[in-house]
């Protein structure tokens, strides 16, 4: 970040995991006004040019419906935020809100870990600590895209049954998806995210037009059936 304004840009496209350094960044932008848009995730209260990308809470809302339209109504609900900074990441915290609204007028149980060590051990470490003390768990929803070592330790400890869903059209993901290790992927077209902020950064800087201030992107929801035809950088 130091380089970039250290030799100013015309425009900055950000998609902002650590919120603090995020913040930091934007303040220096302001500064030397550099308009930025916000993908994937949001800061409230930013002087952002735009924001474009999932409704974080509805997202979550939506994997509340997959759960209960797809799991046993008596089983647990485990929801994982599996993230170094998790008090920072704002966006994991607004799907899991989104979640919990779902369900708020029912009798399903859901329960939340923080997982800080982002390490497949780590991981492993706190997934056996969850099923130790909630050995009725039916489905489990990580709130990002580290679906795939939640995958990997199930397929491990033979855990089968349990309804399994993540976020984001990763190789590994796919992967677990294709050998039914993952039920559903939770994905929001990253690809036309990135093209539609770059045009918005065109048409303000270039077009001088007024930009939209927020575009919600949809929420895609991928299978093992229907990967095949969605869109991706890796392919």
């Amino acid at each position: 970040t130091r380089q970039i304004l250290k030799n100013p840009v015309d425009g900055i496209l950000l998609a902002p995991s650590f919120i603090e350094e995020s913040i930091s960044f934007i303040r220096s932008c302001s500064e030397l006004n550099i308009p930025y848009v916000f993908i994937n995730s949001d800061i409230p209260q930013q002087e952002s040019l735009c924001y474009i990308g999932p409704d974080l809470f509805h997202s979550g809302y939506q994997a509340g419906q997959l759960i209960s339209y797809c799991s046993p109504r008596n089983g647990r609900i485990l929801v994982l935020n599996i993230s170094r900074e998790i008090e920072d990441h704002h966006h994991l915290l607004r799907k899991e809100e989104g979640l919990r609204a779902y369900f708020k007028d029912t009798k399903r149980t859901v329960v939340k870990k923080d997982i800080q060590q982002t390490d497949q051990r780590s991981i492993e470490k706190e997934l056996a600590k969850a099923f130790q003390q909630y050995p009725d768990i039916r489905a489990i929803f990580v709130t990002n895209s580290r679906v795939s070592a939640v995958s990997h330790y199930l397929e491990k400890k033979r855990k089968n049954g349990l309804l399994l869903i993540g976020y984001d059209f990763t190789k590994e993901n796919v992967a677990c998806l294709d050998k039914g290790q993952i039920d559903f992927l939770i994905c929001q077209q990253p690809q036309e995210q990135g093209y539609r902020g770059i045009m918005a950064l065109y048409q303000s800087l270039v077009l001088k037009v007024p930009v939209e201030k927020t575009h919600f992107m949809p929420i895609d929801i991928i299978t093992k059936e229907n990967h095949q035809f969605y869109m991706s950088e890796f392919r």
